[in-house]
C-alpha cells in the first residue's frame, strides 16, 4: 500500500502546489542619470548628480567655474549648451518637466 504522502496518490498534498513562474526579465544595464535644471531664456543652468569628473571636463569646456549649491552647481552656461555637452559624454535626455523653469533628466549607460 502506498503512503498518503505519495505522488502517484490525486489526493496527495503535493499534488495541490501551485507553481507560478517567473518571467526572467532581459538583463539591463546600469545607467547614471543627471539633472539640468533652467530656463530656455536664462544663460545660467543648475546642475544636479554630475561626477566631479564630469564637473570638470564641463568647467573646462566653458573655461568657467562652477558655484556650489545645495545637492549640485551652478553654471553661467545656458542649459541647452549644458545638455549638449553632456550628450558628448554619452547622456541623452529621456525626460523634461516645467515651463519657465525645466528639469532635464540625462541618462548614460554605464
Amino acid at each position: 500500500m502506498e503512503s498518503p504522502n505519495s505522488t502517484t496518490n490525486p489526493n496527495s498534498l503535493t499534488n495541490n502546489v501551485v507553481t507560478v513562474p517567473i518571467p526572467i526579465l532581459p538583463s539591463e544595464g546600469t545607467y547614471a542619470y543627471v539633472f539640468v535644471k533652467g530656463s530656455l531664456y536664462a544663460k545660467d543652468s543648475a546642475i544636479f548628480a554630475c561626477s566631479t569628473d564630469e564637473l570638470q571636463a564641463l568647467s573646462k569646456r566653458f573655461q568657467i567655474s562652477t558655484i556650489p549649491i545645495d545637492n549640485g552647481v551652478m553654471m553661467k552656461v545656458a542649459p541647452s549648451l549644458v545638455i549638449n555637452s553632456l550628450s558628448q559624454l554619452g547622456y541623452k535626455v529621456i525626460s523634461s518637466t516645467g515651463e519657465a523653469e525645466i528639469v532635464w533628466t540625462l541618462q548614460r549607460e554605464l
